[in-house]
C-alpha cells in the first residue's frame, strides 16, 4: 500500500509541474512581439520576388506566342488574332494560373509583369478571366483623369501662390503691422 501511495505521489507532482511550465509558458509568451498579423487591418509586407497577379501592357504586346507556348498550366493565356491581322494577348485565365511567372520572365517585350497583387479570391469564377483590351482601356482611361486632376491641382497651386503674393505687396503698402489680424481692423 505504501508504495501505491507512493506513485500517487509522484504523479500528482508531475501533473502539478506540468500544470506549472504550461502557465509560465503562456505568461511568457503573453509579453512577446506578437508574430500573426490583424489581417484584413494590417497588411503584411510583400517581397520583392513574390509572385501575384499577371499585368499586361496591351500597347507593348507583340503576339508573338512565346507566353502561351511556356505557360505549364496550359489555357491561362489566349492570344486572338483582331480584325486587321494583328494578333495581340487577350484573355488571361487567373483561375487556371498556377503564378509560375514563366510567361512574365520569357516575354521579349516585357509587355507582361508580375504584380504583387494577391488578393483574388471571389465567389464567381468569371471574375477571374481578364479581358486584358478593356483593362488597357480601363488604364488609359484613369491615367487621363489623373493627368487632369494634377493639371487642375497646379492650376489652384499657382492661383493660391498669386493670391498670397498679391496679399503681401498690399500689407505691404499698408501701415498696419504684420502682427496684427484684419479681426483687430
Amino acid at each position: 500500500m505504501k508504495n501505491n501511495d507512493f506513485n500517487m505521489i509522484i504523479e500528482f507532482t508531475k501533473g502539478a509541474i506540468s500544470i506549472f511550465k504550461s502557465i509560465l509558458t503562456v505568461f511568457c509568451q503573453a509579453f512577446k512581439k506578437r508574430v500573426t498579423l490583424s489581417y484584413p487591418e494590417q497588411k503584411p509586407e510583400i517581397p520583392d520576388k513574390f509572385r501575384g497577379m499577371l499585368e499586361l501592357n496591351y500597347e507593348k504586346c507583340i503576339g508573338c506566342g512565346l507566353c502561351t507556348k511556356i505557360c505549364p498550366a496550359m489555357d491561362v493565356l489566349k492570344i486572338k488574332e483582331h480584325e486587321n491581322g494583328i494578333k495581340k494577348l487577350t484573355v488571361i485565365d487567373v483561375s487556371r494560373c498556377i503564378f509560375c511567372g514563366n510567361c512574365a520572365y520569357n516575354c521579349p517585350t516585357g509587355a507582361l509583369n508580375i504584380t504583387k497583387q494577391y488578393e483574388l479570391a471571389t465567389n464567381d469564377k468569371k471574375d477571374l478571366i481578364l479581358d486584358c483590351k478593356k483593362i488597357s482601356e480601363i488604364k488609359a482611361q484613369k491615367e487621363t483623369e489623373t493627368q487632369a486632376e494634377s493639371e487642375i491641382s497646379q492650376e489652384n497651386i499657382q492661383k493660391a501662390q498669386e493670391m498670397l503674393s498679391s496679399d503681401n505687396q498690399n500689407s505691404e503698402n499698408t501701415d498696419i503691422p504684420a502682427f496684427v489680424t484684419e479681426e483687430e481692423i
